[in-house]
Parts: structure tokens; sequence; C-alpha cells
């Protein structure tokens, strides 16, 4: 899986990237997230790479069911990689769990918006 911790100007974020996975792969590896997230037990900065991934419903039904679980962990979220059907997608989510996943063109400006 590809979940680890990075240190950024001495802020810790929690980075998946998604990218090359399958849909089982995304699913097993939101499940380690959510399980970290839990472990973690205090606020955490999350970003998450989506870039040329394709979203099913499967995924999705995953994600609504643990965020509400882990939303009152996350401090501030960013995701890469989203746009046209996976943005209305990632806005349901956010209504759904309450959530407010902010949505970047980079990581760059991803890493932006959680240092702030």
């Amino acid at each position: 899986m590809k979940v680890k911790w990075i240190e950024k100007n001495g802020k810790r974020i929690l980075y998946a990237d998604y990218r090359g996975l399958t849909t089982k792969e995304m699913i097993q590896q939101l499940e380690q997230e959510a399980q970290i997230m839990l472990n973690e037990n205090k606020k955490v900065l999350y970003l998450g790479n989506f870039q040329d991934t394709i979203i099913e419903k499967e995924f999705m039904a995953r994600a609504n069911e643990l965020g509400k679980k882990i939303e009152p962990l996350n401090e501030k979220s960013a995701i890469v990689g989203v746009k046209g059907m996976k943005k209305v997608i990632l806005n349901t989510y956010n209504l759904l769990t309450r959530g407010n996943i902010k949505t970047f063109d980079s990581e760059d400006e991803a890493f932006a918006y959680l240092m702030n």
C-alpha cells in the first residue's frame, strides 16, 4: 500500500497515493488510512493523490462508511487529481459525511493549503 507519514515544515501529513491501484487495492488502502487515523486518535492533516484513477461506486460506498467514523479526526484534507465527474462525486461525499475536503491540481498546491 502507498500510505505514509510525510513531515513538511514541522507538520505531519498522512499521505495516500492511489495512482495505479485497482478498486480492490484502493478500498484496502482506504481501510488502512482509516485505521491509522483511528489509532492516532487526534486531528490529522491528510493528502490523497487520485491522479489518473478510476473511482468506482464500491470505493465510494466504503469511503462514505469510513468517512463518518474518521471525519472528527480530520484537521484538514486535500485531494489531488479530482476533476469533472470525480469532483461531483467528492462533493457528494463531503455532503454525506459533512466533510470539507479541498481539491487541488497539484501536490504543491495541496501541501501549501495544509501548511496554512
